[in-house]
């Protein structure tokens, strides 16, 4: 076993080799850690014989991390001077890296710990299992990531195996398994105490951003960080009784990032990057345990089909979202990450006794240092979070002390407070904002201010973090404050003099005025509320930059006080500290303060109602009162869903924004839902969950309402089997649940799911069906609606949601002849009809299956199944299954045979007539061979030649592989019992270590080295072909897709070798007639499975029939002969989808002289009707804004197209583009959006003709 080595005597050593001394002389920052790594080195040799060398490099770099971290605050080490030699050191932010990189080696690390408990004398980590080879991959991205050189090296202190050499280029892709916690509980924080320090490197803003982040944890969760220390040996974690010596160390890096959970690092904790804002609170987030995914509710996140936006522009946005009403996202919380961190480290055990059981997806914890329930939004902690909150929970009291806040018009909160005045004479610049209606007189030359002053004795309700200020009073602010002031310099009278009147706050108030405040910057004031007494009005102080901050129940509002300053006064203005005024120079020389007023929210409504089969529908409708703020929560049974739709909807809006909000959440209870306002609202939502959230706020006098319907969504009510999410549909539905059109599934080859892969349910798709292939992409089944990106979405193939518009002139379109189903589903519903109401799946079964030609199936007991149940069949002639599917029509799935050359998921290779399957685990090698037996009685797979090593090294994995090749009696045998015909052993290999090595595994140089098989690495399965009995097709859907797509049988080898043999011809040609076709005048033939391919010459463009025919078993040609037209004159584009062409005018002109100029080429300024239409368009057009043919001149906010039709698709920048007045005219910006501009201006521009204008012409 391992010696004990003297910690002392290891420090001397090293302190004697002048480390410091030599690294300060080196010169660049490689040439320092190249120094400081060959004196350490020196050192460990001196005590390598007596202990194992690694183990020394491994305990050095944990005991001597403190004199490290002494050592960079050296000249030597010093990050500032580094960072004068490290231009941009911010400015890289890839937190996806350094966190893999992290992740990864916490991964060797634990690997580590476990290996040296029971390593003995000598013995050495394995080197290449896949812990270390992903550490070692991830290190590789990490050092050309571009990170600054002194952050790497921050950064790679202590990494197992790391030396400054190793700069490969490996990429290694692994899935890494979704949590939203850390499960090893060895990472927890004792207790909940999270010791501290904050490195010197950390700038004044980033120490607040820290303590913002931490003071929200400790409000919500029983967490306390505490200041680490070492005092005289004596650390913070020994004094607290903990049992570990790690804390979190804050550093200024080029990023954010954190190791995940409690790392116990016995010397010099663990560093956390944190950035700024929520940044903080998520790195120290994944510091408490928490996955990245902590914040997606969705336990099926990876199943969500959403927009990607990261692949559209910004300002385009708005193109995705409804024109009648407007939706934007919530922000979002952390009411999951600190829930999921709260019940792991088991917080709710600190209130053992407290009598409620928190429901509702609530959590028992301390809340501001008392045991009670924390809520979702909206629900009362009072009641187990049971009920709405309709008042103030028990207990709600202003904070004890001394300190004043504003007075309002009504006067103080309490009797607790006691009102006071300062009145102030100036110059006579003085100003208030529209809204204000705070008391005391304000004119121009005077200023009353009235405050509500408390100076009582100190209670257990303490002030809480946030963004606000208040008065000091007293002489000290409440704790978590900081101070500042502001002087005014007042201008008085005899006639006109300053006064004071009752209770005032600190400060100077004789013939000038100064105000002492007390601000707080340490919450987040969008998404944190204070708990204060809200059913009575009262003010806060606003904080320079920041939004007033929420407080529970209430709404608010702003107001602003300008006070001037008299110029040449006996006090000079000044403010300093932390003070909340903005100055103001123009017109006057004064100071601008905003008040925060809260008003009491009517919360006496909403409720919490839940569903069932007996009660399974409910309407809601709001209450008419001002200043709603009502909450409804809508259950369902588990496993249950709910559908919700409007009957009446009118949410304020103005200019395209929303003034009051109804919240609709359809996720998980606690998850902020969308925010959906306008005059009408017309989509039906289906929840994920069992539950859906509504909130609704209005502000002020308002109208804002709805009535919904909300009602159960059973499974067994279904179109589909809920138990496969619908994969067994096979219905006729061919558009989404929001009327977009479905893509041939066919034409997206490029996406990941298509036709033409043969490893997954494929043969379900059909034409532009709405399916769902496989249980893994989706909820429901989906289709995608663009190829650019592969977007898609769910559809409503049981026809649950009602049509909808979603422009607002459908009913002109209509007339028009205009008619879209994407745009105006309601209004030409007679136009597109729906499919007939789908049966209920329950209500459908299959017969009893017959033989395939091939094959019959086994097991059938019955006469009748289920939808969604299976039935096998089995090969004749082979150890073969495959399976049929009882689908939604009452048909079996496609099956053209029975029989194949390899089993489902393998993979065949040509080459050697082998089939190969990769599962993509690692095992030892007995749990591998085992696996093959399983899995089609197969054996580990090895190679025999040259050319199989490379494809088995090539075609799988990077990481290291078993091959099939073990040792008997000192021989090595293959997995077949046969000697070895091929070798590729690596230089000293097999070396038989220990004599212990007995399997071999191949490594990333494609070499070969013997181990013991009991690591665990991956490996491949591999077993002979079976060679087919007859020519036939596995699947019944291959003359169909050959059809649409001919190139598929070359470009999809795999898929014609394992699905569609007979249609590609690749057996038996012979028996079916050939093709007749005339290629450049000459007539020839064309067996089965063949193509020929042909192409518009130079200056020709395609206007019907196809590039690629293909010769079918029936002996016809696929498709029609390829006809072209002579394509756009020079100087024009030709879009060759629309056949239009476009010429650019860069010269700008003004929009009349454009249009006519476009006439005169028998053409018009650019017309969009459609997104693909406005793509091409952007993407032709260059830079710089350009004319489109629309106008609204006729009649305002109705804009119409230069050919005379209505704008249906439209993409604004913003609803008030489309509505400004004196703007008749509209340009395209460099993002693609519009904007209306005055036709008076001059534009570049673009003129569209049809190319059979041109055509005409000649």
């Amino acid at each position: 076993m391992m010696k004990s080595i003297d910690r002392n005597v290891l420090k001397e050593d090293i302190i004697n080799s002048s480390v410091l001394e030599k690294v300060q002389n080196a010169t660049s920052v490689t040439d320092k850690v190249n120094v400081f790594n060959t004196v350490l080195a020196d050192v460990i040799n001196k005590h390598a014989p007596v202990v194992n060398r690694k183990i020394v490099i491994r305990h050095y770099k944990q005991w001597y991390t403190d004199d490290i971290r002494e050592a960079q605050k050296s000249s030597a080490f010093s990050r500032k001077e580094m960072e004068k030699d490290t231009p941009g050191v911010d400015s890289y932010c890839d937190e996806g890296v350094v966190e893999q990189y992290l992740q990864d080696r916490e991964e060797v690390e634990e690997e580590l710990e476990e290996f040296y408990k029971t390593a003995a004398l000598g013995d050495e980590p394995d080197q290449n299992s896949e812990a270390m080879e992903n550490l070692r991959a991830t290190r590789e991205i990490l050092l050309s990531a571009g990170l600054p050189e002194t952050e790497l090296q921050w950064l790679l202190q202590g990494d197992p195996g790391f030396l400054p050499e190793n700069t490969g280029s490996n990429r290694v892709k692994r899935s890494i398994q979704k949590r939203f916690i850390e499960a090893n509980e060895k990472r927890r924080w004792t207790d909940g105490v999270v010791p501290y320090v904050i490195s010197d490197s950390v700038t004044p803003e980033g120490r607040r951003e820290i303590y913002r982040a931490m003071e929200t944890y400790e409000r919500l969760t029983c967490f306390r960080f505490v200041p680490w220390e070492n005092v005289n040996g004596v650390t913070t974690n020994q004094k607290l009784g903990l049992d570990h010596e790690n804390y979190l160390d804050f550093i200024k890096g080029s990023g954010c990032y954190a190791f995940l959970g409690n790392t116990r690092r016995p010397i010099g904790g663990q560093k956390v990057s944190c950035c700024i804002g929520k940044s903080c609170v998520h790195e120290i987030g994944h510091s408490l345990g928490e996955i990245h995914e902590h914040q997606t509710a969705n336990p099926d996140r990876f199943r969500t089909i959403r927009t990607d936006f990261e692949n559209i522009q910004s300002d385009k946005h708005s193109a995705y979202r409804n024109t009648s009403a407007k939706e934007i996202p919530n922000s979002g919380n952390f009411y999951y990450m600190f829930r999921e961190v709260s019940l792991v480290h088991k917080c709710q055990d600190r209130c053992s006794d407290f009598p409620l059981v928190c429901q509702n997806e609530g959590y028992l914890t301390l809340v501001d240092n008392k045991c009670g329930c924390v809520c979702i939004p909206g629900l009362d902690p009072d009641t187990g979070c049971t009920t709405v909150l309709k008042g103030d929970p028990k207990g709600v009291q202003f904070p004890g002390g001394s300190y004043a806040i504003p007075a309002v018009s009504s006067g103080c909160p309490d009797e607790s407070f006691t009102i006071g005045s300062r009145v102030q004479v100036n110059d006579g610049k003085n100003q208030i904002s529209e809204t204000y209606r705070l008391p005391g007189e304000v004119t121009d030359t005077k200023v009353e201010q009235q405050f509500c002053v408390k100076d009582s004795p100190s209670n257990d309700i303490h002030w809480t973090g946030g963004n606000y200020c208040i008065y000091r009073k007293g002489g000290e602010c409440p704790a978590g404050f900081s101070e500042g002031f502001i002087q005014y310099s007042d201008h008085p009278t005899e006639s006109e003099p300053n006064q004071v009147s009752g209770e005032i706050p600190d400060g100077e108030f004789g013939d000038d005025t100064r105000f002492e405040y007390c601000c707080v910057n340490t919450g987040f004031s969008a998404d944190q509320e204070l708990y204060l007494p809200s059913r009575k009005e009262f003010a806060l102080i606003k904080r320079q930059g920041k939004n007033c901050q929420r407080v529970r129940n209430m709404h608010v509002e702003t107001m602003s006080l300008v006070v001037d300053n008299a110029e040449g006064g006996q006090t000079k203005a000044a403010v300093g500290g932390d003070h909340p005024v903005q100055r103001i120079y123009t017109p006057q020389n004064g100071y601008s303060t905003t008040f925060c007023v809260y008003k009491p929210a009517m919360v006496d409504c909403g409720d919490i109602i839940e569903l069932d089969s007996v009660n399974a529908e409910v309407t809601i409708s709001s209450p008419k009162a001002p200043e709603l703020e009502c909450f409804w929560l809508i259950k369902a049974p588990p496993g249950e869903r709910l559908q919700l739709d409007f009957t009446d909807f009118n949410i304020t809006e103005e200019s395209g924004e929303c003034v009051d909000k109804l919240e609709v959440g359809y996720w998980r209870r606690g998850q902020p839902g969308i925010k959906i306002c306008g005059k009408r609202w017309d989509k039906t939502i289906v929840s994920i969950n069992n539950t859906i959230h509504l909130r609704l706020s209005t502000f002020g006098d308002s109208s804002s309402g709805f009535t919904a319907t909300i009602k159960l969504v059973r499974y067994a009510d279904l179109c589909y089997a809920a138990s496969d999410r619908g994969m067994t549909y096979d219905g006729d539905v061919s558009f989404t649940r929001h009327f977009e059109p479905c893509l041939p599934w066919a034409e997206v080859s490029h996406c990941e799911i298509h036709p033409f892969i043969k490893d997954s349910f494929t043969t379900i798709l059909e034409g532009n069906k709405c399916r769902n292939p496989h249980q893994g992409t989706g909820f429901q089944p989906w289709c995608y609606t663009k190829a650019k990106n592969c977007l898609r979405n769910y559809c409503d193939v049981c026809l649950i949601g009602k049509r909808f518009d979603l422009s607002d002139n459908c009913a002109q379109l209509k007339t028009d002849g205009h008619c879209s189903l994407k745009y105006c589903a309601k209004t030409c519903a007679d136009l597109y009809p729906e499919p007939s109401v789908p049966v209920k799946a329950s209500e459908v079964s299959c017969d009893a299956p017959g033989p395939a030609p091939d094959g019959v199936p086994v097991g059938v007991t019955k006469p009748k199944y289920a939808v969604g149940e299976s039935v096998t069949y089995k090969c004749n002639y082979a150890d073969y299954t495959s399976k049929r599917y009882c689908l939604t029509s009452g048909n079996w799935s496609a099956m053209g045979t029975s029989c194949s050359e390899c089993p489902d998921g393998y993979h065949l290779e040509k080459q050697n007539n082998q089939c190969y399957y990769f599962p993509n685990v690692a095992n030892t090698y007995q749990e591998a061979s085992a696996f093959c037996k399983e899995k089609g009685n197969a054996f580990v797979a090895f190679p025999i030649n040259k050319k199989e090593n490379k494809y088995l090294r090539k075609d799988f994995t990077e990481l290291h592989m078993w091959i099939g090749i073990t040792k008997e009696a000192d021989t090595f045998l293959t997995a077949q019992d046969k000697p070895l015909t091929y070798k590729k052993w690596a230089k000293g290999q097999p070396n038989n270590y220990k004599k212990s090595e007995e399997c071999v595994e191949l490594q990333k140089d494609g070499k070969w080295n013997d181990l013991i098989c009991n690591r665990e690495r991956h490996f491949v399965c591999q077993k002979p072909m079976t060679s087919l009995q007859d020519c036939l097709d596995r699947s019944d859907k291959c003359s169909e897709l050959f059809a649409m797509n001919p190139s598929s049988c070359t470009d999809f080898p795999d898929f014609a070798e394992l699905r569609c043999r007979f249609t590609c011809g690749l057996c038996d040609t012979q028996k079916t007639p050939l093709c007749q076709v005339t290629v450049s005048g000459d007539p020839i033939q064309l067996a089965r499975g063949s193509t020929i391919s042909d192409t518009c010459g130079k200056g020709y463009v395609r206007v019907s029939g196809n590039e690629v025919r293909g010769c079918t078993a029936s002996g016809v040609m696929s498709g029609s002969p390829l006809e072209c037209a002579r394509s756009c004159p020079k100087g024009w584009i030709i879009n060759k989808d629309s056949l239009y062409c476009y010429r650019k005018f860069k010269k700008p002109t003004l929009n009349s002289k454009a249009q006519k100029k476009c006439e005169g080429l028998k053409g018009t300024l650019p017309t969009v009707k459609d997104e693909l239409e406005n793509d091409y368009i952007q993407s032709i057009k260059g830079e710089g804004f350009t004319w489109l043919g629309m106008s609204d001149a006729v009649l305002q906010g109705k804009w119409i197209w230069a050919d005379g039709i209505p704008v249906g698709w439209s993409n604004w920048e913003n609803k008030v583009e489309s509505i400004s007045k004196n703007k008749d005219c509209a340009v395209m910006k460099d993002s693609g959006t519009w904007s209306s501009v005055k036709c008076e201006q001059k534009y570049m521009f673009m003129c569209k003709v049809h190319l059979q204008k041109f055509k005409e012409s000649s």
